[in-house]
């Protein structure tokens, strides 16, 4: 197949078909109609060979030879993006560009609020998405260009990408009102052990500070486990009308909290290690004027310093 012979719009609309998984959202994204985007898509079938989209129940189904193509198509895009963008300034004033956001709870319930507040004052047309996604999907997706950022308590992706502290956290326990501890300023190591738990356990971050410190106070198998979650949905309302005790980021229960007037939060009965919000950034777009200019408002709004900054030299921060 001649290069030369293919519109290379085709690919954006293949991008965003892949990633909306349909073709009306398409159309929504690249500022198309749904007969364009459908248009583009025949033409695409055409030159391939192949359906590369399939209907189904859950949207448009990519075939195999779609997500055979996906990864180069979109490194492609990214590198062209990086071009046009390499030698200009980002003017967010003006801006249309999309930023995509990698975030677990803490950055989706926390954080992006804020952010995206002081984000539409400064840059009105500048939007976002965020992507709930492995820690492996996500460093994969920001070494192609498909995500900008990711932001939250996400462990180290590894040399290649950079990363900063922006705050620390720790867990608190997060309970009903109405249920026996509810009305407690602190609750016992005993206490807390004696009632059933919910372990909340989503992408990108992981409980090991709490399993370590459980473990060295020689409690973690006696911590009784009922529910284990993967999001937040829907916590608050288990949790308020169950005996079951949540332990979870302390920002993530004090918005919980603020939602409803019948949890209560207090201190976790073990010391535990707190540990980092932070955000991190793939190295080829370390100079792209845009993320640059995203990292650095969110750092702006949420960076707290703190005795534990990161000073080692091989760490690398903005």
């Amino acid at each position: 197949m001649n290069i030369n012979s293919i519109d290379l719009n085709l690919f954006l609309v293949f991008q965003a078909i892949y990633a909306t998984r349909s073709v009306t959202l398409a159309g929504d994204r690249l500022g198309m109609t749904q007969s364009a985007v459908s248009n583009a898509l025949k033409r695409m079938r055409e030159r391939f060979n192949d359906a590369l989209f399939v209907r189904s129940a859950d949207g448009m189904v990519p075939t195999p030879v779609a997500e055979r193509l996906i990864a180069p198509i979109e490194e492609g895009i990214a590198c062209l993006m990086q071009a046009v963008d390499q030698g200009r300034t980002f003017e967010a004033e003006t801006s249309s560009r999309i930023f995509r956001i990698a975030v677990n709870d803490i950055g989706q319930l926390v954080m992006m609020p804020e952010l995206l507040s002081v984000a539409r004052g400064i840059a009105p047309g500048v939007r976002f998405e965020t992507v709930d996604v492995s820690m492996a999907d996500a460093r994969q997706r920001m070494l192609h260009g498909q995500i900008d950022i990711a932001l939250g308590s996400w462990e180290s992706m590894g040399p290649s990408f950079y990363q900063q502290r922006l705050f620390d956290e720790t867990f608190v326990v997060l309970m009903s009102k109405a249920s026996p501890l509810g009305t407690r300023e602190r609750i016992e190591p005993d206490d807390y052990l004696a009632a059933e738990h919910i372990a909340y356990r989503p992408h990108g971050t992981t409980d090991s500070q709490l399993q370590q410190t459980l473990e060295r106070a020689g409690a973690l198998d006696r911590r009784r486990v009922v529910l284990t979650a993967a999001h937040s949905l829907g916590l608050s309302s288990i949790v308020a009308t169950s005996g079951l005790l949540l332990t979870a980021p302390a920002r993530l229960a004090k918005a919980m909290v603020a939602s409803r007037a019948d949890l209560h939060s207090v201190e976790a009965p073990f010391e535990v290690t707190p540990f980092e919000i932070r955000q991190q950034w793939h190295e080829r777009f370390h100079q792209d004027s845009g993320n640059r200019w995203l990292r650095e408002l969110i750092f702006g709004l949420f960076h707290e310093r703190s005795s534990r900054e990161l000073v080692s030299p091989a760490t690398r921060s903005k």
